[in-house]
């Protein structure tokens, strides 16, 4: 003797696998926001390897170096597109030739601020030298690290 039909087991396993496709769903990102960032400081360097190294500072902003830029004088603009949807931060590098004379540069200076003490997952392409690059950042006071690029 049966205690349930087949067809009220099969409405079961259905409500169920409902209810764990409801748990397991992540939340929803939110709207994209768009900032930009210009360089504050371009310099000279001696070692011209393609790499961004971030400093975590104490209030939450996060110190981007761009290190290995070339063909670019001090009369350059150097500037990055940020788009960050949740955790997620999208960075477009964007240069503009200087006009006239200047001295060389090869390493640009960012912060990026408005993060919290979160963990991101940050993409920078920079178009104009054909290179991308990908990590994790955790953004907590005092850390820091170097990423280095791949050709894109």
């Amino acid at each position: 003797m049966e205690l349930f039909s087949v067809e009220f087991y099969v409405l079961m396993f259905t409500v169920a696998a409902l209810l764990v496709g409801l748990i397991v769903k992540p939340k929803e990102k939110g709207a994209a926001e768009t900032s930009f960032a210009t360089a504050m400081v371009l310099d000279r360097e001696t070692d011209t390897t393609p790499r961004i190294e971030f400093k975590c500072l104490e209030n939450g902003d996060v110190v981007l170096i761009r290190s290995g830029l070339s063909g670019i004088t001090d009369t350059a603009t150097v500037a990055l597109a940020v788009t960050r949807i949740g955790f997620d931060i999208s960075i477009e590098e964007r240069i503009t030739p200087g006009e006239g004379d200047g001295e060389a540069v090869e390493r640009a200076t960012f912060i990026l601020g408005n993060l919290g003490a979160e963990r991101y997952h940050v993409t920078y392409n920079s178009s104009a030298y054909s290179l991308f690059m990908s990590t994790t950042l955790v953004n907590r006071p005092g850390i820091g690290f170097v990423r280095f690029f791949t050709q894109s």
